[in-house]
């Protein structure tokens, strides 16, 4: 089997938007949730988001293309600008035609909250705009403008999108479809996407406090996170800089209940165990698991059990983290974003922080990194994801030592 080096990091968030700035917050703990003042948010549970602030479009997009672009798509081709530049990938035919772009997206949905509105109100309105609400517009646009002309595709699983993306990609590279996979995932804040969490219940009424025994629903975010995976023979040839390894995957489905995870966390668990067995990668070899840690009460619980039910009641040496309460939820973001941030902890020997947690939950009694990132020796690290639908995917990575 091929393996698959990661070469390059792009990385927009609430904590940094390039991949040093990121990496520095998850080691300095450093939130970027804050008081919601992007949207009114009178009659909600939560007013705090996760919002992108001091964005700068990248300096190649002119201001005439500027105008067709969603904030979706922008955030994208910037972190794929970033991912990019650290692979050091060259720009030429060769290279163009080998690497494709996958990305997890639900696409543009402001645009179409800001089409809608003005219809209401017969304001005058291009249909054209509803253009960059494609979930798989985003994907088309990196492409385009890098002229990649591999393998395009769109992944919509909720919140899980950004991780199975990353399998896939690695897939398209193994199957001999691609040499080079831009991967990834972008989510833009939208008032309707607030509002349906709000109607579910879901939003915290004070903090995200994932794994705590007073959590109370989550937080959500906006990000972007695009990796590039290479064929290692290929990276290696080409001299890249080679972050880490993407060792394999797990894809499962609970089948279980539109929006509620098994309570065993039965999907979550066979995942776990697929990727494992895929990656001939022994349980105790794992040493970190970012997890998906929303901060809602059934989730963190299931979570827990299916560890576990794959690690152990108590699996020694293994620590477990989520870096929601840094950025909040950032949906089809989360698991690219989440990725992002293991392979950094791997390459940098350390585990990032779960923040405001206080008060154990006897039912949610992993480490899970309290408040302050630690040094942690690991060679294996993996990123778990949830999603509604029941969708579970679980990633493995490993430490490169060149």
């Amino acid at each position: 089997m091929k393996r698959i080096a990661i070469t390059g990091i792009g990385i927009v968030s609430p904590i940094g938007n390039n991949a040093s700035q990121f990496e520095a917050s998850l080691r300095l703990g450093r939130s970027g949730v804050k008081e919601n003042r992007w949207h009114d948010t009178e009659g909600f549970a939560s007013n705090q988001l996760g919002k992108i602030e001091g964005f700068e479009v990248p300096a190649g997009i002119g201001s005439r293309a500027r105008k067709h672009y969603s904030s979706v798509d922008l955030y994208a081709l910037a972190a794929a600008q970033e991912a990019v530049d650290s692979a050091r990938l060259p720009a030429n035919s060769v290279v163009r035609a080998g690497t494709g772009v996958i990305l997890g997206s639900g696409g543009a949905v402001a645009d179409t909250e800001a089409y809608v509105t003005r219809a209401i109100r017969h304001e005058p309105r291009r249909p054209s705009r509803l253009l960059t609400t494609n979930p798989d517009n985003a994907g088309n646009v990196v492409a385009a403008y890098f002229g990649f002309q591999g393998p395009r595709s769109s992944i919509m699983t909720a919140c899980s999108s950004g991780a199975t993306a990353l399998g896939y990609a690695a897939d398209f590279i193994r199957e001999g479809y691609a040499d080079v996979m831009l991967a990834g995932g972008v989510e833009a804040a939208s008032y309707v996407t607030l509002s349906g969490f709000n109607a579910l219940g879901a939003l915290s009424p004070t903090l995200s406090r994932p794994f705590d025994l007073n959590r109370d629903g989550i937080v959500l975010g906006e990000a972007a996170a695009v990796l590039v995976l290479e064929d290692m023979d290929y990276a290696l040839r080409r001299k890249a800089p080679i972050l880490a390894e993407f060792v394999s995957y797990g894809l499962t489905s609970d089948a279980n209940h539109i929006t509620a995870p098994h309570p065993e966390g039965d999907g979550m668990a066979r995942a776990m165990d697929m990727a494992l067995r895929k990656g001939s990668v022994q349980p105790e070899q794992i040493r970190y698991i970012n997890a998906h840690g929303t901060g809602t009460q059934l989730n963190d619980k299931s979570e827990t059990a299916a560890v576990k039910r794959v690690f152990g009641e108590k699996p020694e040496g293994l620590c477990m983290s989520t870096i929601k309460p840094m950025i909040g939820h950032t949906l089809s973001a989360a698991g690219a974003v989440e990725a992002a941030a293991t392979v950094l902890s791997l390459q940098g020997q350390f585990a990032p922080p779960t923040l405001n947690y206080q008060t154990p939950d006897p039912e949610c009694d992993l480490d899970y990194v309290p408040n302050r990132a630690r040094n942690h020796a690991m060679e294996y690290a993996m990123s778990n994801s949830l999603a509604f639908g029941g969708n579970n995917t679980s990633l493995i990575f490993r430490r490169y030592e060149g």
